[in-house]
Parts: C-alpha cells; structure tokens; sequence
C-alpha cells in the first residue's frame, strides 16, 4: 500500500490500480499499466528443506510424483518444480 491506502502494483510497482473483483471472498486488483492480476495479503507458502531433500530423495529412488504427492500432501506441479530446478541448478 502506498500513500492513504493507495494500491501498488507488486510487478510493476505502478499505483494505476483497480478493484478488478473477488476470488475465494479475497479483494483482487488489476494493474493498468501490466495488466496483472494480484490479491494485496498473499503469502507464499514455503517448504521446509528437509521435506524437499527427503521428496527428491524418494523421486530418485522411484516414487512417482503422484505417490509423492500423496505421501506429503503436496501438489504435483511443486515437486515437478523442485525436481527442474534441481536438474537446471546440476547442468
């Protein structure tokens, strides 16, 4: 938040912001300028490393990510990504 309440964009840092309606019963906002879509109280949630060594670990010793996803109640799409990153970081 800017100066009395005003709205900045948080990939932008434009203050050309509008109420662009709600999702989940949260106020979101669009930027004029990037015309990005974005809630104001979002927090990334994080992993600890210790759940993302012993996660890789089993994916190289031949869990599958869905086995995985299960086992951690983690999303598919988050343990792909830590695998890519892991590969792209070894190359």
């Amino acid at each position: 938040m800017g100066k009395k309440g005003e709205v900045i964009c948080p990939h932008c840092s434009s203050i050309q912001v509008i109420k662009n309606g709600k999702s989940n019963g949260k106020q979101t906002y669009l930027c004029k300028s990037c015309y990005s879509r974005f809630f104001l109280d979002r927090v990334k949630k994080r992993y600890p490393a210790s759940i993302k060594k012993e996660t890789i670990k089993l994916y190289n010793e031949g869990y599958t990510l869905t086995e995985l996803s299960k086992k951690f109640n983690i999303k598919v799409q988050t343990i792909h990504y830590w695998i890519k990153t892991l590969n792209r970081r070894k190359q």
